[in-house]
């Protein structure tokens, strides 16, 4: 099984990368938050630096684009190939954001199925010929799952490399479950195919990938996003799941049990706040005002103080923080003070 991580805006560009590989090795692919091609303009500073091959050294990225525009789309996805060495792009049709949605953009795409069919068309023409691959990241519709089935279609006639499925629609946002029956149509089809297929959507824990994997044996990879967050380590976690159990220590790790003892959780502990050290460290070296760094911080650890036990007074604290050095002072009273969870599911993410 291969193991993504999944693109969100503000939050996963090269320094979160670089960070998270650097304490937590493992994963097969990172993917950039999405680029926006503006008409007639290659890429800003800002998605130069998020792309260029010096900031992603030793990690696998895949860029991804947001675009309804097939000679838009083709247009970058060159200067990423022929500047950037890049050889497969990733087209966004999941963004469900409401901005997004109302220019026919990201999940709001799904909306003119035959308006797709061409762009996909055009595009897949255009990238084979200049030797790129093409793969998709969308999800099952905007109002309906039914809705589905006819982007099935068109996805299946197109030759793409990977299809990365996320079971909601976008009305759904994050809420409701994921809809496994849909994602099974999905597998049914592309078990015969060349195409490779990935599941995306509420992997919070090691038992979530567990099951998913018992029920889809032929999937080829998971994408995984709010859960890395949370949890930075849960990749490593499903693997011990995946081989039956790791070696740490010399000791074997029990299949069910997510730190052998109190010594592993606490370094695990200390781990998390050394990438919280380097990211404030290395955003405090590219952002322009420390106003800035505590916004990125804040936002980061929205999601990271959620794996541990009591954190919510500890968060309360962080997010009202005005100084580095006050938030700094809470995630270390956190990282110290409180232990991380045995598990964390969907239900208590706050």
């Amino acid at each position: 099984m291969k193991y993504y991580f999944a693109p969100l805006e503000g939050i996963t560009g090269y320094l979160y990368r670089q960070a998270h590989y650097a304490f937590y090795p493992g994963l097969d692919r990172y993917y950039t938050p999405f680029l926006v091609p503006k008409e007639k303009k290659h890429l800003s500073t800002k998605e130069r630096n998020d792309v260029m091959a010096e900031h992603n050294q030793g990690i696998t990225v895949i860029p991804q684009i947001m675009s309804n525009q097939p000679d838009e789309f083709v247009r970058i996805a060159k200067v990423l190939h022929e500047e950037y060495g890049y050889q497969e792009i990733n087209l966004n049709l999941g963004c469900p954001s409401k901005t997004v949605v109302s220019k026919k953009r990201g999940s709001g795409f799904l909306t003119v199925p035959e308006q797709l069919e061409r762009f996909l068309t055009t595009v897949c023409n255009a990238m084979e010929r200049d030797g790129m691959k093409l793969s998709v990241k969308t999800r099952i519709g905007k109002d309906k799952p039914e809705e589905f089935q006819r982007l099935l279609y068109i996805f299946a006639a197109c030759p793409l490399s990977e299809l990365i499925i996320h079971p909601r629609v976008q009305k759904d946002f994050y809420n409701n479950l994921p809809d496994l029956n849909v994602f099974s149509q999905a597998a049914s089809i592309y078990e015969h195919m060349e195409t490779e297929l990935c599941y995306n959507g509420d992997i919070f824990q090691a038992s979530d990938a567990q099951s998913l994997m018992a029920r889809f044996p032929n999937l080829s990879a998971i994408m995984i996003g709010r859960g890395l967050l949370v949890n930075p380590r849960l990749v490593q976690e499903i693997k011990v799941r995946e081989n039956g159990g790791s070696e740490e220590r010399g000791e074997k790790t029990a299949v069910y049990q997510r730190f052998l003892n109190a010594e592993i959780e606490k370094e695990e502990r200390k781990r998390r706040y050394a990438l919280h050290r380097r990211l404030m460290d290395d955003y405090t070296l590219v952002l322009s005002s420390e106003k800035n760094v505590l916004f990125k911080m804040k936002e980061l650890w929205l999601y990271m103080s959620q794996d541990f036990v009591q954190s919510q007074r500890y968060w309360k604290k962080i997010k009202k923080a005005q100084k580095l050095s006050e938030l700094d002072n809470e995630v270390y009273a956190l990282c110290t003070e409180q232990k991380l969870r045995d598990a964390i599911g969907r239900s208590e993410l706050f």
